[in-house]
């Protein structure tokens, strides 16, 4: 049986979301300042739009691009090389950080191998994330989507606070979290996050469901990271309509992404338009911090729920008790 309300939901994302074109005019090659000494992780890095904000920032001439991604048998050697060559330079400054966003434990022993090089980071992309159909659990135990969207960033981020910080004192400093939600957040459940659901499948509802909650979460989390830490930019966006390896992936398990495939082409921009709103908001000079961005530079797009300050602060004290004493040994 069809599942009608899937494919309406769904549609809303692939078909209607918020068009990248739109918003302020931002060039990457001619916008994006010269990150000359900088420190910049990328998140999801090995994906169309992870490597390509890595590739991005890489021609700008930066200390280190770090792009996290999952561990990989050649030690992410084939991405590292992809993006190198897409900046034309086989000496440009990229490393590899193998992470599983689904475990506590793979994040925290990235985080040392991250630390144990790095004296300063001065831009993290939170931009890895997943939409799948079939339910999972992370290792942990918490919903899948969630667990890799939100808590694992979550854990990423409080682990490298204390680096972000460090930076954020040094002279000249712009230190900015960039954390990439979606206008996909609209279709979370009612109530925005279930809490009581946040560990198991949560298969009461639907995938797309699953989803939104997680990126009402990064949103919400982004607005009291912000309050917490006024010396760093913290920022969520939407990145807009974009044909994605998690897309096409979706192809295999949704009807709704598997009709719309031929024509998605009319709808649909490149990574390289695509990662404008990542880009702009790690660069830009009129950065609001706290601020969810939708296209690009245009703020406060969020739902009403997402812009719920009391769910936000709720989201922020479970988070808070959900990770209490992970630390690095």
């Amino acid at each position: 049986m069809v599942d009608f309300q899937a494919l309406i939901a769904s549609a809303r994302v692939t078909l209607l979301a918020s068009g990248n074109q739109r918003g302020i005019a931002f060039d990457a090659a001619r916008d994006i300042p010269a990150q000359t000494g900088k420190v910049i992780l990328v998140t999801g890095g090995a994906g169309d739009l992870g490597r390509t904000v890595a590739t991005e920032f890489a021609r700008h001439g930066p200390a280190r691009v770090y792009i996290a991604d999952l561990p990989r048998e050649d030690g992410g050697a084939s991405v590292v090389a992809a993006v190198r060559a897409a900046v034309g330079d086989e000496n440009a400054p990229v490393r590899y950080l193998g992470v599983d966003l689904a475990s506590f434990e793979s994040i925290k022993t990235a985080v040392r191998e991250f630390c144990a090089a790095e004296e300063r980071l001065d831009v993290a992309v939170l931009n890895a994330g997943i939409m799948r159909v079939r339910p999972g659990v992370t290792e942990e135990g918490y919903e899948i989507a969630f667990g890799i969207n939100y808590l694992g960033h979550a854990l990423l981020t409080r682990l490298l606070m204390p680096t972000l910080l460090r930076t954020a004192e040094l002279p000249g400093a712009d230190v900015r979290v960039v954390a990439v939600s979606s206008e996909g957040h609209n279709m979370a459940p009612k109530g925005g996050i279930v809490f009581d659901k946040l560990k198991g499948t949560f298969e009461e509802i639907k995938y797309y469901q699953r989803y939104g909650q997680s990126k009402v979460a990064i949103i919400g989390f982004a607005r009291e990271l912000a309050q917490r830490h006024p010396q760093i930019k913290v920022v969520a966006v939407h990145p807009g309509r974009i044909i994605t390896g998690m897309a096409h992936g979706l192809q295999k398990e949704s009807l709704l992404f598997k009709v719309t495939a031929p024509i998605s082409p009319l709808f649909c921009v490149s990574p390289e338009i695509g990662v404008r709103n990542h880009l702009w908001a790690a660069t830009g000079a009129d950065v609001v911090s706290g601020k969810y961005y939708e296209p690009v530079g245009v703020p406060d797009k969020e739902t009403t729920v997402a812009k719920d300050t009391e769910l936000s602060k709720k989201l922020w004290e479970w988070t808070e008790k959900a990770l209490e004493g992970i630390v690095l040994e």
